[in-house]
């Protein structure tokens, strides 16, 4: 029931079954800055073995209706509207980059919708280069190119980082500045070891984007969180170390179900 009221909300989504099954954890997936659910496949599939998965298509982004938002905060009761309207259950969520401001956002305003929660490539503080957002607006389609060359680790498939730019633009210049300009107003280090839910922090060891330094400090500021640091990823590290990440998220999940 969940998925079929999804799609009546005009909400976009990648699942790993047509119905979630009972008796095992939900694991909702937040993709990142001009992203779309399917920057998760690496996840969905790998993990409905064990899990129920599903990731999102934020506002204006894939398959979802609807204005792109502002702000880290508006995507944040976007998301928590959601959880609140179609899943009887809390599940774990997971966000990557931006994704991951939006979820420690809301796991700080209303932990009881969620049962814990997965940082990947992100902080509590999202800084992004002038240049980045001044280039996004008069020069898109090199400034993706050039973001993209950031994303992924030196010696990654080529055809990674061209499909990750292919991605990117479809979501269109003003979405893609509109969520680069949300990160680099977000800041929540005053407030985010408020956050109580377990907690399991990823980066890429070779992450240029959201260097590990920024997990680490997440991992200082959330009591009882744990921090790994993938080795040789870079900030795309589901899409590039598959099988490490899913290990560690799942192992996470199990554990915390218990």
């Amino acid at each position: 029931m969940i998925l079929q009221g999804l799609e009546k909300a005009g909400i976009g989504f990648e699942a790993g079954f047509k119905d979630f099954k009972e008796n095992r954890p939900t694991l909702v997936m937040v993709h990142g800055a001009g992203g779309r659910a399917q920057v998760w496949r690496n996840q969905i599939h790998p993990l409905k073995s064990s899990l129920n998965t599903l990731a999102v298509d934020l506002p204006s982004h894939g398959n979802t209706s609807g204005s792109a938002k502002g702000s880290i905060d508006e995507y944040a009761a976007w998301l928590m509207e959601t959880l609140q309207t179609f899943f009887p259950e809390p599940p774990f969520l997971m966000g990557h980059s931006m994704g991951g401001a939006i979820v420690q956002t809301a796991a700080r305003e209303r932990p009881s919708l969620m049962k814990g929660i997965i940082l990947a490539g992100t902080g509590a503080r999202l800084g992004v280069a002038p240049a980045f957002l001044d280039g996004l607006l008069s020069n898109f389609d090199n400034i993706i190119d050039t973001i993209m060359g950031y994303a992924y680790a030196p010696g990654v498939d080529p055809r990674l980082v061209t499909e990750g730019a292919a991605l990117m633009r479809e979501s269109g210049a003003a979405v893609v500045h509109g969520d680069f300009t949300a990160c680099n107003r977000f800041d929540m280090r005053d407030r985010v070891a408020q956050i109580t839910l377990p907690t399991l922090i990823l980066c890429g060891e070779k992450d240029q984007l959201t260097p590990p330094a920024l997990s680490e400090k997440l991992g200082r500021a959330i009591g009882g969180s744990r921090c790994e640091i993938v080795p040789s990823a870079g900030h795309m590290l589901m899409i590039e170390s598959p099988k490490v990440f899913n290990k560690t998220v799942l192992d996470f999940v199990l554990e915390a179900e218990r």
